[in-house]
């Protein structure tokens, strides 16, 4: 299909209206001038739009006549995790870790040029992480993102890295685009990635490989903290605890349990 056979298959109407909901979903309160002008709307489309959207529950206007999102998407966004197997699946093991640990942990996958959290199970910690489920993450600055890079093929990979916007999020981020590709080899022998204050100041985080039962890599699982709670002497112990949940959820998922590295 041709580039503007695809563009006339699109539907843009609802194209424009998930970019309301994504544009309020990180900035939420925003009025209706704030929404037109950020997303470049004309005015009687916005206005259509946000009408509809509000009508089908998946916006809400405020006292003060901004938006947030509506109950309707917190109840498909339910109803969508429990049709997801792997949440299910995950959940005890991970629940099981970060007790075991006393850190935040997650499962997250890739979508799109993002690795963006799918569960979160707290730590019994005094200082919390701030993360949600739903959180996009950078995939070069991020253990998670490493993990979901690193067991690709090598076309999809270099593909990707291609498109990378290497931003330098931290003192201590990778944005030569050869040193990451050497740091993802190194992932992908060692078995795990970490994250030492990279993707954001003063967090450090592990994470490992979780594969179906084709061996294909299709998540990950991570433990974070801050430098207080993860010294750099901690993460091979941690990251021996962390691959070996990810192993047994992937064997939850059918993977005959062989860990594989290669």
């Amino acid at each position: 299909m041709k580039q503007n056979e695809e563009e006339k298959s699109a539907a843009p109407a609802l194209t424009k209206g998930f970019a309301i909901l994504d544009l309020l979903a990180r900035e939420p309160g925003l009025g209706f001038a704030a929404i037109r002008t950020k997303l470049g709307l004309p005015n009687s489309s916005c206005h259509h739009l946000i009408s509809t959207l509000c009508q089908l529950g998946a916006l809400q206007m405020l006292p003060d006549r901004g938006y947030v999102l509506g109950l309707r998407l917190l109840e498909l966004g339910t109803v969508a995790a429990g049709q997801r197997p792997i949440e299910r699946i995950a959940l005890p093991a991970l629940r099981r870790l970060a007790e075991d640990v006393q850190l935040t942990c997650h499962l997250g996958v890739m979508e799109g040029m993002a690795a963006i959290y799918l569960l979160k199970v707290e730590g019994q910690r005094q200082i919390r992480v701030n993360t949600w489920v739903g959180k996009r993450l950078s995939l070069h600055s991020s253990s998670l993102g490493k993990v979901l890079l690193a067991w690709l093929p090598e076309e999809e990979q270099a593909a990707i890295l291609q498109r990378v916007e290497w931003v330098r999020r931290c003192a201590n981020t990778v944005t030569d685009p050869v040193l990451f590709r050497a740091h993802l080899r190194e992932v992908r022998a060692r078995g795990w990635a970490f994250d030492d204050q990279e993707d954001a100041e003063s967090i450090r985080c592990v994470a490992a490989p979780v594969r179906d039962m084709q061996g294909r890599v299709v998540a990950a699982i991570s433990a974070v903290g801050t430098v207080l709670d993860i010294d750099t002497d901690r993460f091979a112990p941690l990251a021996d605890r962390v691959a070996a949940t990810a192993r047994e959820i992937s064997t939850d998922l059918g993977h005959p349990g062989q860990h594989q590295a290669a």
